[in-house]
C-alpha cells in the first residue's frame, strides 16, 4: 500500500492518539497519494493494534475533512481538483506569508543558521534523489519557519491546510524538485529571515507556494483531478 514505509508499530498507550499522530504525519509528509484507499484492518495490522484506535483516529481526520469514508471499513484520501487547489493556495499564501513575516521579525542568527542547515540537507537529498526524505525535510523546513513566528494558532491552521494538501503536494517529486525549482525561493526565505526583512520573507514564501501550484495545475486531467503525470 502506498505510504506504508511511513508507518511503524505502536507499542505504548494511548493507542488512539498515537494512531492519529502517525496518520497525520503520513498525510503531512505526502505518504499517501490522492485517491488512495486506506483499510482500517491493514492500518491496524501495520500499527500492531486493534481496529478500534485506528477507527477513532480515522474518524477524527474525517471530521476535519482530511479523509473521506470509504466502503467496508476503509478511508479514502480525497482527490484534489484545480478549483479546490486554488482555494487552498489562496489561503496558504496569506497565512504562510504572514507566518514568514512574523518569523523574520523574531528570528535571530542561530535560528537563521538552523534554517540554512535544513536547506543544505534538502539539497543533498535532491542530489541523492531520495524523494521520500526530501518531502519530510521540506515539511520540517516550512514548519520550522512558521514556528519562529511564535503564533501557535496560526501554525495550527497552517497544519490543517497542509493535511488537506499533503497528498497532492507530494506530486512535486520527482520532476518539479529535480529541476531545483523552489530551492531558490527557500534560499531567499532564509536570507530574508536572516536579514529581518519580513516583507521579503512574506513575498518569497507566497511565490514558493504559487510556483508549486502552477506545476500541480499542469498535472490536472480533463476532469480537473490532479494526479501524478
Amino acid at each position: 500500500m502506498a505510504g506504508e514505509v511511513a508507518l511503524r508499530r505502536i507499542e505504548r498507550e494511548p493507542l488512539g492518539e498515537l494512531a492519529h499522530t502517525q496518520l497525520r504525519d503520513a498525510l503531512l509528509g505526502g505518504r499517501f497519494a490522492p485517491g488512495s484507499t486506506l483499510t482500517l484492518r491493514h492500518l491496524a495490522e501495520t500499527f500492531g493494534v486493534s481496529v478500534t484506535p485506528v477507527r477513532d483516529a480515522v474518524s477524527r481526520l474525517v471530521a476535519l475533512g482530511v479523509l473521506e469514508l470509504g466502503p467496508r471499513g476503509a478511508a479514502v484520501v480525497p482527490d484534489v481538483k484545480i478549483d479546490a487547489l486554488a482555494h487552498i493556495t489562496m489561503v496558504r499564501t496569506e497565512l504562510e506569508g504572514r507566518a514568514a513575516f512574523e518569523a523574520a521579525t523574531r528570528a535571530g542568527r542561530r535560528e537563521s543558521a538552523n534554517l540554512a542547515t535544513q536547506l543544505d540537507a534538502m539539497r543533498a537529498v535532491i542530489r541523492a534523489q531520495d524523494f521520500a526524505t526530501y518531502l519530510d525535510l521540506h515539511r520540517r523546513f516550512h514548519f520550522s519557519v512558521y514556528a519562529l513566528a511564535e503564533v501557535p494558532i496560526l501554525s495550527g491552521i497552517i497544519e490543517n491546510l497542509w493535511l488537506r494538501a499533503g497528498p497532492v503536494l507530494s506530486l512535486v517529486v520527482p520532476d518539479y524538485v529535480l529541476t531545483l525549482k523552489g530551492t531558490d525561493r527557500h534560499a531567499a526565505i532564509v536570507d530574508a529571515i536572516a536579514r529581518g526583512d519580513g516583507a521579503l520573507a512574506r513575498k518569497e514564501t507566497a511565490a514558493d507556494i504559487v510556483e508549486a501550484d502552477a506545476y500541480l495545475r499542469s498535472l490536472a486531467g480533463p476532469d480537473g483531478r490532479i494526479r501524478r503525470a
